[in-house]
């Protein structure tokens, strides 16, 4: 019942393994393309609930933000929370090396990066929307929340949103039509967001911005804590409780249906 779904992940590892020695550039600026479409969807999901009542905002940009993870999967794009999935079960199933794990994730991380970076510094030479321009009544405390919050908070909540974002993954990949996979990914990725919880790309883009808001008083060095915490906890969450866990559950399989 499970067994497939890890193979599939763990083959995608290997996959990408020979993607990055084939054209470490290619596979950088995929890399770079994720960190942008999440980053598209943050300034979509911030832009969308400007206006809105408080109690709102959070449901608006959980229902917005799915727009990143979608753009990801089917235009393509490799994303620093889902390869903390890939690579796990590639570790699981030996498919790759530790040293191949290593070097994919911190090329995707800092693609991830180099992406949201990007694409921030063309929407804030655009003025910065309505993110900025109204950026008194809602942005600079949304920002200001995510730097402030203590390091136990930031783990704790990036270990959640990482749970989400892997099984958001892992369910679109066990049903099959494109419209069932895009509902499954958007309705899993509305709780992460609704909730709360943090996503170190998302982050990359939304501080970003806040370094560069009108009235804002965030620092550099408080946004590289957030993504350190973040980031760690991202790790947690997708090796923890979605690796692992299905890692053990596929051992219920049927000893045939493993591969």
């Amino acid at each position: 019942m499970y067994a497939p779904t890890v193979t599939g992940f763990a083959d995608r590892a290997a996959a990408e393994a020979a993607s990055i020695r084939r054209s470490p550039l290619g596979f950088f600026v995929g890399a770079m393309l994720a960190g942008a479409y999440i980053g598209i969807a943050m300034i979509l999901a911030l832009s969308t609930a400007d206006a809105l009542p408080a109690g709102v905002r959070p449901l608006v940009m959980g229902a917005t933000f799915g727009l990143g993870l979608i753009l990801t999967v089917f235009a393509g794009g490799e994303l620093f929370t889902g390869y903390v999935m890939y690579l796990g079960f590639g570790l699981m199933r030996r498919s790759v090396s530790v040293a191949d794990a290593a070097l994919l994730i911190v090329v995707v991380w800092i693609g991830n990066l180099a992406g949201a970076l990007l694409l921030s510094a063309i929407f804030i030479a655009g003025g910065g929307g309505l993110v900025f321009a109204n950026a008194a009544t809602m942005f600079n405390a949304y920002a200001a929340h995510k730097v402030e919050a203590d390091a136990t908070a930031l783990i704790a909540r990036a270990v959640l949103c990482n749970w989400l974002v892997c099984l958001a993954i892992w369910t679109a990949a066990r049903v099959t039509g494109d419209a069932a996979k895009s509902l499954v990914m958007a309705w899993v990725l509305l709780a992460f967001v609704a909730a709360g919880f943090e996503h170190s790309v998302a982050n990359m883009t939304a501080l970003t911005l806040g370094l560069f808001s009108p009235g804002e008083t965030i620092t550099l060095a408080q946004v590289l804590r957030n993504l350190a915490f973040v980031t760690l906890g991202n790790g947690i969450g997708g090796l923890l409780f979605v690796v692992g866990a299905y890692g053990l559950a596929a051992k219920t399989d049927a000893p045939m249906a493993r591969q």
